[in-house]
């Protein structure tokens, strides 16, 4: 009977996987004595082969152990790997690319993508665990060997191509594109368990497949808010016109919010505006409009937010494939001219400061930092500089350029940027509220960067399109 060390017992499922010279063997809770049940248990088992892989049944703890964490030292010589030393033998060490097990299900399948499109057999077929299955069509394989076969035999293997994971709690979707007869598409759904691959179903990417999980399609939550005169056919048509653009999305897009204004003031010239927010798998997609009619600002609405999501996708894609340094311009490729709110110009003494925003500011290279901005569909975005660590603020320039500002100004090198950035070497100026104004209304520029005299802070005062003010602060 051999011996060996629960590596971890999962009370919900009632499995457990044990660890024995480095091989690894899965277990059931009804095979398992109950007093064993817990990592790090040192016990006995026997073998037996269910559907091509090895279980390990009848798993009792050894004598003169004890799983209890109070008896730290106790019979500590037991299991010891060699007569001069103390303590089990470890547990199989995780896979390198996976430090932690208890690591992320779409980092699991990234890695296994990643290692399979590069050819390297052994480390993908690592994250695979000990009863692990693959369905392809009318095939399951089941057991190291099979598993082995079938991933010789996978078109993928050694394509150098990249995969698009995707997927939520302890589903993945992996999926290469179709791009001729030489380069196949496929799709592999996985599930995995702690940091393993318990099971895979392979098919052939469709035209409607939505590559996120089983059972019928539910509609995206929409939260739609009106200000002014904003009739039902545009509250409906809005409404249809996001969701339709969601549907076509192959990732899950969890909110949706969608605001339409209509300008009281005749003065305006385009008194339309239309707003979108969309949490597209955890990341924020926004954009903003403004139209002479609110028909007109929905179709601008619905343009602007299918170039944000093609711009989010080609640059999640440039940050797989970018092994250097982006061309100039490259960033804003393809950008369609956003519409943007003309300023009202309200009187000098008729102007307050009705919005005060307060966010936590995080340590951002550039890069990412410019990034947000975009999805956001901001003309500056204030941020805490990774490199310096003081409070910096990127904002768009002509020709698809950046400029970075920080409070103070720094020699520390960026190093090679995704964007082409400007990096200011002029300090932010150090005002008071009241002052930042006065330079505001001076200047006319649409917002002022500087270091607030009271906090040392940066902050930013910027004009709104109703022709008030704004102030962000960090925490």
């Amino acid at each position: 009977m051999p011996d060996g060390v629960i590596k971890w017992f999962d009370p919900s499922t009632g499995e457990a996987e044990i660890v024995r010279s480095g091989r690894s063997f899965r277990a059931r809770a009804s095979d398992i004595e109950a007093v064993a049940r817990t990592a790090g248990a040192r016990v006995h088992f026997d073998i037996r082969r269910e559907q091509g892989a090895e279980m390990a049944v009848d798993v009792r703890l050894r004598e003169g152990t004890h799983a209890s964490h109070h008896h730290h030292r106790f019979g500590t010589l037991t299991g010891a790997r060699r007569i001069d030393t103390k303590g089990p033998a470890p547990y199989a060490q995780v896979h390198p690319d996976l430090r932690s097990a208890e690591a992320h299900p779409l980092e699991v399948a990234r890695a296994w993508a990643t290692n399979l499109a590069l050819g390297d057999l052994s480390a993908a077929s690592a994250l695979y665990a000990p009863d692990a299955a693959v369905h392809a069509g009318e095939q399951s394989f089941v057991g190291r060997s099979s598993l082995l076969a079938w991933l010789e035999g996978c078109p993928l293997l050694g394509s150098e191509r990249h995969a698009v994971v995707r997927g939520a709690e302890g589903t993945a979707v992996v999926s290469w594109e179709e791009n001729g007869p030489d380069e196949p598409g496929m799709v592999v759904r996985c599930r995995i368990a702690h940091a393993q691959i318990a099971e895979q179903w392979v098919s052939e990417p469709g035209p409607s497949e939505t590559l996120v999980a089983e059972g019928p399609a539910e509609l995206v939550p929409v939260a739609l808010s009106v200000r002014g005169d904003v009739g039902d056919d545009a509250k409906a048509r809005a409404k249809e016109a996001i969701l339709h653009v969601t549907e076509q999305l192959d990732e899950p897009v969890l909110l949706v919010r969608v605001k339409l204004a209509w300008e009281p003031d005749p003065a305006r010239r385009r008194r339309a505006v239309a707003q979108a927010a969309l949490d597209v798998d955890g990341d924020p997609v926004r954009a903003q409009v403004a139209a002479h009619t609110m028909p007109e600002a929905i179709d601008l609405l619905v343009r602007r937010l299918r170039d944000q999501l093609e711009h989010r996708a080609s640059h999640r894609e440039r940050l797989h494939r970018l092994a250097g340094v982006a061309q100039p311009g490259e960033w804003r490729h393809g950008d369609l001219s956003t519409p943007r709110p003309a300023y009202f110009e309200r009187p000098v003494e008729d102007r307050e400061l009705v919005r005060h925003k307060t966010f936590a500011v995080g340590e951002l290279t550039p890069d990412e930092a410019v990034y947000d901005m975009e999805q956001l569909d901001y003309d500056f975005y204030l941020f805490s500089d990774l490199a310096s660590g003081s409070d910096s603020i990127v904002e768009r320039m002509a020709e698809s350029s950046y400029l970075l500002t920080r409070i103070e100004p720094s020699a520390v090198d960026l190093g090679p940027t995704a964007t082409r950035l400007e990096v200011s070497g002029t300090p932010a100026p150090l005002l008071s509220v009241n002052e930042a104004v006065e330079r505001l209304n001076a200047g006319g520029e649409p917002h002022v960067f500087f270091a607030n005299s009271a906090t040392g802070r940066g902050n930013v005062l910027y004009r709104r399109y109703d022709g008030h003010y704004g102030l962000i602060t960090p925490e």
